[in-house]
Parts: structure tokens; C-alpha cells; sequence
């Protein structure tokens, strides 16, 4: 036992290891180019003042677009900062007011990296990121108005020692900011172990970073470098956790299960859920083969994607589909899924020929002359669950609809059941599979 835990423990810390290297190389890079900073010329050094901006638009817009809430709360963190160190942090730190300022922007940073980081990853949504992102920039906004009105001035007579003595004599963070950033990043590496994901590794690099930066305050362009670096982090990480998460199902071009969680993450309060199943799916394997089904299911993520108006289509495993109506009880949804229902049972499907040509033009020519083998129909039954206050979460959304489903099938399948409503409409009888 002794031994297993040994070996887990190896490979936690070497998990960790790989996702913190990507970062560490970064800050190493960025500190050659610090070296190399003096030797650019005035034309290049405009251009690099402007790279912090332009990065953080993207991070910022690429983590809205893909669900990375955290990583939107960090960008917006780092570029309130290099905001704030643009426009009032320019003059030397003997100046009372600045120096007030560049202290508590010490302490002010790493505590919004620790909450960023203790927050579990639920996508992204407005109702979510909006008090937390008003909160971040609150802050910036307020110490940005108390320096350009003189107040912190006054405040470097109140300041406490542990803000006002430097941790060691070659850097310019207090003790008070040092130990503070100790702690942040012990807590971060703690989170890296057990999480063991890239966004954490981001967030604890952006941590490290930063220290790094208002360590070495008084070296030039460090701001801009280091700003650059993690957000350049930040952006690769986006990409890579939304390639990673595999959104995409391979065979049908749909979403696939995990994307759904991360959309129901972030769906708010109100929606409404369809389950959907191929009837009879398992005789079309049994018939005529694996190839011939995954035609089927092709078929039916292609039709279920053109009738499903304003709801989200997704692969949820096997045969079974997902259907997500955002902001839409079950009385509006309906019609939509009977829609998708029909759209599925009313296209007639030409089963591919063994001996159909692989071209796809050719294969085309070939179907519309009737040359193609049988036509055959699909069928699907639904299950519509709305959110309620009943439901705990997306997963008992999700079971609920789940059960509408198996009353579908016990109804004679090709048919959609509502959990909530008192009468659901009776289909036309289709011929089966």
C-alpha cells in the first residue's frame, strides 16, 4: 500500500511538472528578452507596448467564446494591472502616492488570483462572470481615482511596516506583498496537484509572473514583457482546453457529451432538455452492419440539426441525442422537437451500396439515378424535461427527461413526451425500420 501511494504520488508531481513547464519556459524566454529589450529599436518598442492590448482582446474574447470563465477573470485581472501600471504607475516609487499605489496593487492582485483559482470551472456566462469581473475591476478603478485625486498621499504615513519594508534589498515588493504571493502560489500549486489541469498551471504561472514583475519593478518594460507572456499563456491555454475538451463528435460533426456539460454549466436557471433515441437502432446493426448505422446516425445529427430552430444539438453517447432549448419552457419547446421528429421520420434514407463508387461525386450520381440500394426509414422518440426548482442539477434535468424518454418508447416509439405537460399530441403512425 505504502508503495502504491509512493508511485501515485510520482506521478501527480510529474503530472504537475508537465503542465507547469510550458509556463516556466515562457517566464524563462521572457526574461532573455529583458536582457535583449535595451537593444530594440524605438520603432519595435512602440510596437511591444502595444502587444499587452492586443492579447488581452483576444484572451478575453476566445474565453468567452469557449466557456473558459476563469481563464476570462485572470485576462481581465492582468490587463486591469498593466492598465493601472500604464497610466499611473510611470513615476519613480519615491513619490508617496505612487508608491501607496504600486503596495496595494501588490496585495491586490494575488488575492484575485487566489479566488480565480479556488473557483470551480462552470463555463461561461454573464450571470456568472458579471459580479466577479465588477469586483476585479472595482478595485483598479478605485485606486486609479484615489491617485488621480491625491488621496493616497496622504496614506503613506498610515501605512504599516510590513507594506512599507522591502523583502530584500534587490526587489521592490514588501514583505507584506512577498509573503502574500508565497502563500497564493502555495495554495495554487496545492489546487495543481489535486485539479491537475492546464488552466490551474495558467493561473499559477500568471501568479509567478506577476510577482516576478513587481519584484523587478524598476527594470524597464518589464510590465509590457511580462504582461505579454502570460497573456500569450492565457490564450494558448484557451486554445488548448477548448481543442482538448473535444467538442466536436468525429462521426456525426456534432458537439459531443462533454461540450453539453459545459453548456449546461453556464444555461442559467431556465431551459429545456430533449433526450432523443434512434428506434429501433440496434435491428439497423444487426441487418445490416456498424457501417450502415453509423449512416443512420449521420442522417439523423444532419436533419436534427436543420429542424431544431433555436435549440443547441448535441451527441450525447451511442444512439442517443441532446437537445438543449435555451430560456424556453417545454410548452415552447415542443413544437420545435415535434419538428425534429418529423424531419428525421420524413427523409427517406438510401443505404449505401457495397459497391458504390468511394468518390463522392460519382456516389452522388449513382443515388439520384436509383442505382443506390434500399431506402429504408429512421424514426426517433423524444424525451422534453424543463429546469425547474425540483431539479438539484443539470443531471437530474437530465434523468427526468431521461424517463419521458422510456414513456416515449413504452408509447409506441416515433412519438415526443413533455414531463410537465398534462397532454401531449399523438403522432401519425409511421411505418418502422
Amino acid at each position: 500500500m505504502v508503495i502504491e501511494d509512493v508511485f501515485l504520488l510520482q506521478y501527480n508531481l510529474l503530472k504537475m511538472a508537465r503542465l507547469l513547464l510550458p509556463g516556466l519556459i515562457l517566464l524563462g524566454c521572457g526574461a532573455l528578452l529583458l536582457n535583449q529589450i535595451s537593444t530594440l529599436s524605438y520603432q519595435y518598442l512602440q510596437l511591444l507596448s502595444w502587444l499587452p492590448y492586443l492579447l488581452a482582446g483576444m484572451s478575453l474574447i476566445l474565453a468567452v467564446s469557449f466557456n473558459q470563465g476563469r481563464l476570462f477573470l485572470s485576462s481581465i485581472n492582468l490587463s486591469a494591472l498593466f492598465l493601472l501600471i500604464q497610466t499611473d504607475l510611470q513615476t519613480s516609487l519615491n513619490n508617496p502616492a505612487t508608491f501607496v499605489l504600486f503596495s496595494i496593487i501588490s496585495l491586490w492582485f494575488p488575492l484575485q488570483q487566489l479566488l480565480i483559482a479556488f473557483y470551480p470551472e462552470r463555463g461561461f456566462s454573464w450571470r456568472w462572470a458579471a459580479p466577479r469581473t465588477a469586483i476585479i475591476l472595482s478595485g483598479y478603478l478605485l485606486l486609479g481615482l484615489l491617485y488621480q485625486q491625491g488621496v493616497l498621499t496622504s496614506w503613506i504615513v498610515d501605512l504599516p511596516m510590513g507594506l512599507m519594508e522591502q523583502a530584500w534589498s534587490d526587489g521592490l515588493l514588501s514583505q507584506w506583498a512577498m509573503w502574500l504571493f508565497l502563500l497564493v502560489t502555495a495554495f495554487q500549486l496545492v489546487i495543481v496537484y489535486f485539479r491537475a489541469t492546464l488552466a490551474d498551471a495558467a493561473l499559477l504561472t500568471a501568479t509567478l509572473g506577476i510577482a516576478v514583475m513587481l519584484l523587478l519593478f524598476h527594470k524597464p518594460y518589464i510590465s509590457v514583457v511580462s504582461s505579454s507572456l502570460i497573456l500569450m499563456l492565457i490564450l494558448v491555454t484557451i486554445l488548448f482546453n477548448s481543442y482538448s475538451m473535444a467538442f466536436i463528435d468525429e462521426l456525426t460533426g456534432l458537439p459531443g457529451r462533454r461540450a453539453l456539460e459545459n453548456a449546461l454549466n453556464s444555461a442559467g436557471r431556465h431551459y429545456t432538455l430533449a433526450m432523443v433515441d434512434v428506434d429501433h437502432f440496434k435491428k439497423f446493426n444487426d441487418t445490416y452492419g456498424h457501417d450502415v448505422g453509423d449512416q443512420v446516425l449521420r442522417m439523423v445529427a444532419s436533419q436534427m440539426k436543420k429542424a431544431a430552430r433555436g435549440a443547441s444539438v448535441f451527441r450525447y453517447g451511442g444512439e442517443e441525442f441532446t437537445l438543449v432549448f435555451r430560456g424556453k419552457s417545454e410548452a415552447e419547446a415542443f413544437p420545435v422537437a415535434e419538428q425534429v421528429r418529423e424531419a428525421v421520420a420524413g427523409y427517406p434514407m438510401h443505404l449505401r451500396d457495397k459497391d458504390r463508387p468511394t468518390d463522392e461525386k460519382q456516389g452522388r450520381r449513382q443515388r439520384n439515378s436509383g442505382q443506390d440500394s434500399d431506402t429504408v426509414q429512421v424514426c426517433i422518440s423524444l424525451g422534453l424535461c424543463e429546469k425547474t426548482t425540483e431539479h438539484k442539477d443539470s443531471q437530474a434535468v437530465i434523468k427526468q427527461a431521461d424517463e419521458s424518454l422510456y414513456k416515449a418508447k413504452q408509447q409506441g416509439r416515433n412519438r415526443t413526451v413533455a414531463t410537465h405537460m398534462e397532454a401531449n399530441p399523438r403522432p401519425r403512425k409511421a411505418a418502422s425500420a
